[in-house]
């Protein structure tokens, strides 16, 4: 009878637990955040980036980077939910439109985890620092390990 209250508690523990049962309900609704067109800047350049609501499980986007008054590339973004978390999309472009990767091929940022206002993807973090702030986080590792942390910090416009 113990054996079975341990095993019904650790069920009750697990189910209760906030950030485990907070994994476990996350949808696009976690992203919905990001709606609207962000403005900043980083890399050199002016970074704009707009995001449509979700729908069907997925948010679509798109960004450019302006160097000197010209585009220097253009990124096609996707958040859509996978798997019982979410997955991030990029493929590239030059301003021409050639594409960067294969035909077929994308760039991903596996699901890492979710908490309020912050979604976590390998390698980038998404972060609401309030209504009209977000920072997105790219997160690289050298060839000994070392984690580095590149912030990109928009501003809502519409």
């Amino acid at each position: 009878m113990r054996s079975l209250i341990a095993v019904l508690a650790a069920i009750i523990y697990f189910l209760a637990s906030p950030s485990l049962a907070h994994e476990q309900r996350v949808t696009i609704q976690d992203a919905a955040w990001l709606e609207g067109r962000w403005v900043g800047e980083g890399f050199g350049g002016q970074l704009e980036e707009i995001w449509m609501a979700p729908v069907g499980g997925q948010m679509v986007g798109h960004f450019r980077m302006i160097q000197d008054g010209r585009p220097a590339f253009y990124e096609f973004l996707l958040i859509e939910e996978h798997e019982g978390g979410l997955r991030y999309r990029v493929k590239h472009f030059n301003p021409d439109m050639v594409g960067w990767e294969e035909k077929d091929g994308f760039h991903e940022f596996p699901w890492v985890s979710a908490s309020d206002g912050e979604l976590r993807f390998g390698g980038l973090i998404l972060r609401r620092i309030d209504a009209d702030t977000s920072d997105h986080v790219i997160v690289t590792r050298d060839a000994n390990g070392a984690e580095s942390e590149y912030v990109l910090r928009y501003q809502r416009v519409t």
